[in-house]
């Protein structure tokens, strides 16, 4: 073999080993994507199957967590390589800015917000912090939110606390009763309360709080409420202008199948100058002069944006909103509630099993959280990755359970599976 069609082997053999798929990753695109769904309907079991097959999830594998990280489709890791690719053929130093709108145009229709209140971030840690240290809160000021938060969300106040003195009051969240929740909120408002901090579907249970009446509660108060969106865009419809909240964040790597370390932001249009952008560079100005010292800041979220981006990425986001358009977000909706309801539903037949998802089903997403009365959460994960089922630890909130996640790429066989191992250990 000559050294030139060695090395083409070579090149080809290491390709393969990373991308064992490549044959259908070659071939994938958008539009094919969407001509082909578009021919099928969502009771047709050749619909979830024709999705389950643009995933790179082994068969044998049963992926339960996508409330940690979501598997991209092969459409949105092409256009990632794609978009790389062309970066490196030729490098720019500036992004493309009608491009990078056309991406927050569609975030912001996923959202139903306008794109000047959408900012492109890292991930919802990086819209937390945005937030969280750009409002004026000083000290003594009195913020809300439960004990369920994850650590996006507690790490940022916990910083700000101790950095100026404003003050964390939490609740237990209430899982009987959704509204009950109100009640609790209600109770720990004082003069000093600036803002309700609480996640829309909390991590821990996959509980849904009721965003437009905590809202509303918020408003007849004079409070800011910002909602936590990370489980939330991709698993079921939004929209944040009808909720009334101010600000909204969600990551790009979970429901919504992006690419990693890509995340939204929503700032309500008219509390864009009352959060002080802190981290600034490139693209957050409109117009800047040492020698005058004047600083002038984009009239739109972007002011939250700066500095050399990684378009591919967002790229790749895109690819992965339309990859979900051309399902549908109110069939996946129905998709994942009807696995998790038939999961949930089982779940609690079993003995010695404790289901810690609301009782209330209008407040159970797809998420669904459980502990065992006879085996600690940790064995009762690591036996089920023996038996390749991926679900995930829960300790926030010292519950010290188990997660399960479903979405567009599980299906009825996986919750069966799933339930019979979980019956298997009530049995040991």
């Amino acid at each position: 073999m000559q050294r030139k069609e060695f090395l083409k082997s070579m090149a080809f053999l290491t390709f393969s080993a990373l991308f064992p798929n490549s044959k259908k990753l070659n071939h994938v695109n958008i539009e094919n994507f969407r001509e082909r769904i578009s021919n099928l309907g969502s009771n047709d079991p050749k619909f979830w199957k024709l999705i389950r097959e643009q995933f790179p999830i082994p068969r044998d594998f049963t992926y339960f967590n996508t409330g940690g990280l979501g598997s991209s489709p092969f459409v949105v890791t092409h256009k990632v390589i794609e978009e790389m690719d062309n970066l490196d053929k030729y490098p720019t130093p500036n992004h493309d800015l009608e491009r990078w709108w056309k991406v927050k145009g569609k975030c912001a229709d996923i959202f139903g917000c306008e794109k000047e209140e959408i900012a492109l971030v890292s991930c919802a840690t990086e819209g937390i912090n945005i937030v969280v240290n750009g409002l004026p809160l000083k000290k003594g000021d009195e913020v809300i939110l439960t004990t369920h938060e994850h650590a996006a969300g507690n790490i940022p106040l916990l910083n700000r606390a101790k950095r100026d003195g404003i003050v964390l009051k939490t609740f237990e969240p209430d899982i009987k009763n959704g509204f009950g929740n109100l009640e609790r909120i209600e109770r720990l408002i004082t003069k000093r309360t600036r803002l309700i901090f609480i996640s829309h579907i909390t991590c821990t249970t996959g509980q849904l709080f009721p965003e437009k009446e905590i809202c509303k509660l918020a408003k007849d108060k004079g409070l800011w409420v910002f909602l936590d969106g990370a489980q939330v865009p991709g698993m079921m419809p939004i929209n944040v202008r009808e909720y009334g909240c101010d600000f909204y964040t969600t990551s790009g790597h979970k429901w919504l199948l992006g690419p990693k370390r890509t995340g939204i932001l929503y700032v309500r249009k008219e509390n864009l100058e009352l959060v002080q952008p802190i981290t600034v560079g490139g693209y957050s100005d409109a117009g800047y002069s040492v020698e005058k010292s004047e600083l002038k800041f984009q009239p739109s979220a972007q002011r939250f944006e700066y500095g050399t981006q990684n378009p591919a990425l967002f790229f790749g986001l895109e690819t992965a909103i339309d990859f979900l358009n051309a399902i549908g977000i109110e069939k996946i909706w129905e998709h994942n509630r009807t696995l998790a309801e038939a999961f949930y539903q089982e779940l609690v037949k079993i003995p010695n099993v404790e289901v810690l998802s609301p009782e209330e089903e209008k407040f159970r997403t797809a998420m669904i959280t459980f502990r065992m009365k006879n085996i600690s959460y940790d064995k009762i994960v690591s036996y089920l990755m023996e038996k390749r089922i991926r679900v995930r630890p829960v300790a926030e909130g010292n519950l010290m359970a188990v997660r399960v996640s479903l979405h567009v790429y599980n299906n009825e066989m996986e919750v069966a599976k799933i339930l019979s191992e979980i019956k298997n250990l009530a049995r040991s």
